[in-house]
């Protein structure tokens, strides 16, 4: 469900209820239980995020 919110792209799981406020223009993704919400304009920081969690947390969340 999205209220004032715009150009967004949400990929969650189908029993995931999403509620989206006052977004324009972000990504917003749910997988294995980690939650990406960024901006669209900074798509290609992406695989940075992935990379830090990686080495931070190690490979359980990648």
């Amino acid at each position: 469900m999205a209220y004032d919110s715009k150009n967004c792209i949400v990929n969650v799981p189908k029993d995931k209820l999403v509620i989206l406020q006052g977004l324009d223009d972000y990504i917003v993704v749910e997988s294995d239980g980690i939650l990406l919400i960024c901006k669209k304009e900074d798509e290609q920081q992406i695989r940075t995020f992935v990379n830090d969690v990686k080495v931070t947390k190690g490979d359980k969340f990648v």
